[in-house]
């Protein structure tokens, strides 16, 4: 009888204490509840900078450049951009100005494709280079001189050039920004290499004094610097006087520069030359 009285006791501790251990642990339903709770890890979000856009170019201040020293001037400029065609400025650049020697361009193209012997080859570079009027009066007098005009604007697509009033006076030609923007488009892309290579290398090599003895760095050369092909104008009427900065710039040719400024007579050449050269360093964030 004490064995089996020791064997129950021994029984209901054993019960006691298993029953005791297991009402120290939490039910399986109430242990997953816990688990579920527990708030997941959120994946980490990266900030992210967005660039804001570049603030297009206003035409503005370069006709304002030019009026800072020249307030009644009046301005036409295009600038292209030709590995895309874009204008990336654009004032005027329909209203026609006096040519006064941007005509050069079209006089030294209609020698070049009438097929000029080595020598007018020669001249129509010093021509160019040289801003030289003797030639291009002698050159205008033996192959038409208005003609020259009429047949070359229509085979380049010229729609704003005219012939001058007084048949001699080939400075009086007129001519629009957009058109001496196709001249020297035509010159980069349809002239024959040798041809296209005479009027680019002449331009390059412009000296600063010219064969007048006028400074034609005004405007690009001393406004823009770098890498540039210009041919320049200046002259004066019984209307106005005109000061032009034209031409290629930067490698390869990547932009077409066009700065035509018209003044009231009396005007100083001093302060219209300077005029041009400020409106042409306002467009140097272009380039």
């Amino acid at each position: 009888m004490y064995t089996n009285a020791r064997l129950v006791v021994v029984s209901v501790l054993a019960f006691l204490a298993v029953s005791g251990c297991a009402s120290r642990l939490a039910p399986a339903s109430q242990l997953s509840i816990q688990h579920a709770a527990t708030p997941a890890p959120q994946p980490r979000v990266e900030a992210t900078t967005v660039a804001e856009p570049e603030p297009a170019f206003d035409p503005e201040t370069v006709v304002a450049a030019v009026h800072s020293l020249a307030p009644r001037a009046t301005v036409g400029a295009l600038v292209v951009e030709r590995s895309t065609g874009a204008e990336l400025v654009s004032i005027e650049t329909d209203r026609p100005f006096r040519s006064a020697s941007l005509v050069k361009l079209l006089v030294a193209i209609d020698a070049l494709e009438r097929g000029a012997d080595d020598g007018t080859r020669r001249r129509i570079g010093v021509m160019l280079a040289r801003s030289d009027d003797d030639i291009a009066s002698a050159l205008w007098v033996r192959n038409g001189g208005p003609s020259i005009v009429l047949h070359t604007a229509k085979r380049l697509g010229l729609t704003g050039t005219r012939p001058p009033r007084i048949q001699g006076r080939w400075g009086d030609v007129l001519l629009t920004a957009h058109d001496v923007a196709r001249v020297y488009d035509y010159v980069l892309t349809r002239l024959p290499e040798a041809d296209r290579a005479l009027i680019v290398d002449a331009l390059a090599s412009a000296p600063r004094v010219a064969g007048d003895g006028f400074d034609q760095y005004f405007g690009i050369p001393d406004g823009l610097g770098g890498t540039w092909a210009i041919k320049q104008g200046w002259s004066d009427s019984d209307n106005d006087v005109v000061f032009h900065t034209s031409g290629l710039v930067g490698e390869g040719w990547s932009h077409i520069v066009v700065l035509l400024t018209e003044h009231p007579l009396g005007t100083p050449t001093r302060t219209a030359t300077r005029s041009v050269t400020a409106g042409a360093k306002a467009l140097s964030s272009l380039f």
